[in-house]
């Protein structure tokens, strides 16, 4: 089922840091979350409502058959995507203020710069660039870029011009004596999904639900987002000219993020690795309600990841099916069905 999550009050995402009482005093949050949140939501809210915490991941827990299939950021009500790591922005003009345009990076022979890839990626730009991590694409932008076309230059929003940064200042208090301590102070971040106007929300696509779920307590401190039906498209389709090339070659381009066993590297048996173009690393974590102990921290490779690939045997038919029949679904090692890794297929 396609879901549009809006928030009813300021939202609260932690991230996968740790901090320490007394000297740590501006908490670390983040948006949009990771789609486990909203996947564990979802199941909070139909255990609420219909069993306990006690049924979870048992036979009696329907549950544990969610199952995130798409998602994306929504601007305005419309589908937007990471902008793929190898574009770049730089400025148009002298000024540092002057509007940023996407610069795109293209594939070429390595050069003995690195040992790890065969090719590397290679900007022709003047002057500053900057990486293009923060800014968003609307789905059709991201369709002509699987398709092989380049972006359009002033195609991407930066995501601060739909959210709004809020914070909240807090004391610890001890619980048993109802005073507060001395030296814990801290600031907790909010994030408003309005600004100027403008407002963001998100939708999802979990396969398992029978109906919405309505009003849910999502993120941290316990606040509301409204789960309504979305009637419209989330995700790219796959390129309709192609998107393996007569020699092989592709790219893959991730839409969350993905937890891979040997870190960055994704292990594609049918494929060979050309190059890469990393954001860098989020930590995942969370906390395990039933057993209430945290669970496992790992690593993910940031949503907007693009890797370059030529199958092994260009001419087998069976390898070209197995690479396109990824093309919207988790390519994740790890917690595929809370969403990550999910991935589209795009012609170089």
């Amino acid at each position: 089922m396609k879901m549009e999550i809006n928030a009813l009050d300021t939202l609260t995402f932690g991230v996968g840091k740790p901090s320490v009482w007394g000297e740590d005093t501006f908490g670390a949050g983040m948006f949009p979350p990771f789609p486990s949140v909203i996947r564990g939501a979802a199941r909070a809210a139909w255990l609420y409502e219909n069993g306990s915490c006690e049924i979870a991941d048992t036979h009696d827990d329907p549950t544990k058959n969610y199952i995130v299939n798409e998602y994306a950021v929504l601007f305005d009500g419309k589908p937007y995507f990471p902008v793929p790591a190898d574009y770049l922005l730089g400025n148009l003009g002298d000024s540092d203020n002057s509007k940023k345009t996407l610069i795109p990076c293209k594939l070429q022979d390595n050069d003995g710069l690195s040992n790890a890839t065969h090719c590397q990626l290679w900007a022709d730009a003047c002057g500053k660039v900057l990486s293009a991590e923060g800014q968003y694409i609307p789905k059709e932008e991201l369709q002509n870029y699987l398709n092989g076309e380049k972006l359009t230059e002033f195609a991407s929003v930066p995501l601060s011009d739909y959210i709004t940064d809020e914070s909240k200042i807090g004391i610890f208090k001890d619980r048993k004596s109802g005073t507060v301590k001395t030296s814990m102070l801290y600031r907790s971040p909010l994030t408003r999904l309005a600004n100027a106007g403008k407002t963001a929300s998100l939708a999802v696509d979990i396969s398992g639900i029978d109906k919405t779920p309505g009003l849910v307590r999502f993120g941290g401190e316990n606040k509301v987002a409204d789960f309504t039906a979305y009637n419209h498209d989330i995700s790219p389709n796959l390129p309709k000219n192609g998107a393996i090339g007569e020699d092989g070659s592709f790219k893959l381009y991730i839409a969350t993020p993905a937890i891979f066993k040997s870190g960055w590297l994704l292990d594609l048996p049918e494929a060979e690795l050309l190059t890469a173009a990393v954001y860098g690393y989020d930590n995942v974590g969370g906390f395990d309600m039933k057993r209430q102990r945290p669970k496992p921290m790992r690593r993910a490779v940031r949503a907007g990841s693009v890797y370059y690939y030529k199958l092994k045997d260009s001419d087998d038919c069976g390898n070209r099916e197995k690479v396109l029949a990824l093309h919207g679904t988790s390519i994740s090692d790890y917690c595929r069905e809370d969403g990550f890794g999910i991935c589209y297929i795009g012609k170089i």
